[in-house]
């Protein structure tokens, strides 16, 4: 099993926000909005719109899967060797890495 740590460093490298599967979730951009106004700690989960190969499907219903995934150019996808994974795209709607 794979797991892919879910921290500060893992958000800020990861390219989820700009993925065109997410791009037209008002959600999504709401959560985004909130996450750049927090300072201090590692946010929790369900107020993160990213790093879905660590915590799992998105919270926002909205996303369009009919979009390309870009998770091959992600540094996070790439330094955990996600490409073996058991789910190694679409994180946000099938689930954490596996």
């Amino acid at each position: 099993m794979v797991n892919v740590e879910f921290n500060k460093e893992n958000i800020q490298r990861c390219l989820c926000p700009g993925c065109p599967v997410q791009a037209k979730s008002d959600c999504v951009m709401d959560k985004l909005k909130k996450l750049k106004s927090q300072e201090g700690g590692t946010p929790s989960p369900e107020d993160v719109p990213e790093v879905y190969c660590s915590t799992g499907e998105a919270t926002c219903e909205n996303l369009d899967e009919n979009q390309p995934c870009q998770c091959d150019k992600c540094e996070v996808w790439k330094e955990n060797n996600l490409d073996k994974a058991e789910i190694n795209y679409y994180y946000c709607i099938d689930g954490k890495a596996r």
